[in-house]
């Protein structure tokens, strides 16, 4: 057999292995290869790297890294083909003999790379699941030994034939012809699963600028102001989908003066508040589309930290998750009456994709003081590092104050003349916002805009501004400013390490 038909067959393989890890995730929510690799390739980037691609790539990053991935997986199946053809190259007689040969040769050199393999990916892991997980890193092993296993079916099956005598002519040709419906086969899972990664990357949009409506909610409506469900944004670490948690068995384990347990519904069961609250992502891109208002309903975590009563040398209360994501606040900031576990969204349970079946709701902070999926609650004496801290994102997580155009949104056209409603969301976290003003030429003369009532002082602000322009080319330009009357920064700087700052700017034409 020579390098190009082997190398051939170990891509097949990993055609073959790609979407067997795929098609796990996807039913069963096994961790995978593909996620492990993908994670933790990202994260060891340098953050400046990481943070460009980040602000660059957007909702893209995701479904391109698990893209790209996947082809390296099936590059590695192709690499291993040409080891392993290159390990048996050497043609054994036929006989029982040589039966025994093969035998001590073939688990040599499917065990050996992949144990090999899986011990270089444990740095990965560690990285990508925010520490050692033992699931996890029995199913890369898993990942690791089908991938080499059908390396060696593929590429060792013609020298496995041909040990009867009188048949050994019709034991080759079927053989051969399994090892072709096999590569076939292969190489299609594998075409297929580039090909459904591809469409994520092709579908993957930023969500959308959704104001001036309500949406139908179980028990009413929800005023305009306030996201859809469906339009919420959503940015997770995982990057397949979220954990899958079963309510009947999900329990939360707080740790004190005394440890507790608690079940799913003794928590539904205790007493809740409701609050309007906006979250945004640190990686929100100037004017951009990674925050969102929720009707949000749960119970307040001092409840549950008075309960297990507070060690005296308590600094921070730490959180654990189901995906391995952790995370801490202060202890004061925890026994505040606004830090929520909240279990609702817009009148609904939590979706999977929000935090199911609770998530922490923090004020005053970025989105990735929220986390989602909660399974722990403990306290430490010293400071504690959460995931993207580790990475070197800001651990205080501090929202700068943001502006953002939803009319006319992109470089739009307009018709000269008529009369248009400028508007668009404002948010300076807990300090709220007093002013908004809009320029029509980039910034030389500021006009001030309505701003509606707020919903909660945590939630953002809507403000609206009546024009109605003559013909010409406009750049439309928005500010806020804080109610310690901060105005928004005009200097643009990406969103790592501590979020983006400056002011979005759009080209109106009218004609």
């Amino acid at each position: 057999m020579n390098g190009r038909s082997a190398a051939a067959l170990g891509a097949c393989a990993g055609g073959m292995a790609v979407a067997a890890m795929l098609a796990l995730r996807l039913a069963a929510g096994v961790t995978s290869l593909i996620e492990v690799i993908g994670s933790g390739l990202a994260l060891l980037l340098p953050g400046p790297v990481f943070g460009t691609m980040i602000d660059a790539l957007q909702e893209r990053g995701r479904p391109l890294l698990l893209l790209g991935t996947a082809a390296l997986l099936i590059a590695i199946g192709a690499g291993l083909g040409l080891v392993v053809a290159r390990w048996a190259r050497s043609e054994l007689p036929l006989g029982p003999a040589a039966m025994q040969s093969r035998a001590g040769d073939w688990w040599w050199r499917w065990l050996l790379p992949a144990l090999s393999l899986w011990v270089l990916t444990q740095p990965l892991l560690l990285v990508a699941e925010g520490g050692y997980d033992t699931s996890a890193a029995v199913s890369t092993l898993a990942d690791w030994l089908l991938l080499c296993g059908l390396v060696e079916i593929l590429v060792g099956l013609p020298r496995l034939s041909g040990n009867t005598p009188g048949t050994r002519g019709s034991s080759t040709f079927s053989t051969m012809s399994r090892r072709r419906f096999m590569a076939v086969s292969g190489g299609a899972l594998g075409a297929v699963s580039l090909g459904y990664l591809g469409s994520r990357v092709l579908a993957a949009q930023a969500p959308p600028a959704l104001l001036g409506r309500g949406a139908a909610v179980a028990g009413g409506v929800i005023p305009a102001g306030v996201t859809p469900i469906s339009d919420f944004y959503i940015v997770s670490k995982d990057l397949l989908g979220p954990p899958r948690l079963d309510p009947s068995t999900w329990r939360l384990e707080l740790s004190g003066n005394q440890s507790s347990s608690l079940s799913y519904p003794q928590l539904l069961a205790m007493p809740h508040l409701e609050q309007v609250q906006t979250l945004e992502c640190i990686s929100n891109p100037v004017g951009g589309t990674l925050i969102s208002t929720g009707v949000w309903r749960g119970v307040q975590l001092s409840r549950l930290l008075e309960a297990v009563g507070l060690p005296r040398n308590a600094k921070e209360v730490v959180f654990h998750c189901a995906d391995g994501y952790s995370e801490s606040l202060a202890v004061e900031e925890a026994m505040l009456p606004s830090t929520l576990l909240a279990t609702h969204l817009n009148g609904r349970a939590l979706p999977a994709q929000h935090g199911f079946p609770v998530r922490i709701l923090v004020t005053g902070h970025y989105g990735m003081k929220d986390p989602k999926w909660l399974t722990g609650i403990s306290t430490t004496a010293g400071s504690f590092s959460g995931y993207w801290e580790q990475q070197g994102w800001n651990a205080a997580a501090v929202p700068h104050i943001f502006s953002r155009f939803d009319f006319p949104a992109g470089s739009a056209s307009l018709r000269a003349g008529r009369a248009y409603l400028l508007s668009g969301v404002a948010f300076a976290g807990n300090l709220g916002v007093q002013r908004v003003e809009v320029s029509a030429d980039g910034g030389a003369h500021w006009v001030p805009a309505r701003i509606q009532p707020q919903l909660s002082r945590f939630a953002w602000s809507v403000w609206s501004l009546p024009w109605r322009p003559g013909p010409g080319l406009y750049t439309l330009t928005v500010r806020a400013e804080d109610r310690q009357g901060r105005v928004q920064s005009a200097r643009s700087v990406g969103s790592y390490p501590n979020g983006a700052r400056g002011r979005q700017e759009i080209v109106v034409s009218v004609a």
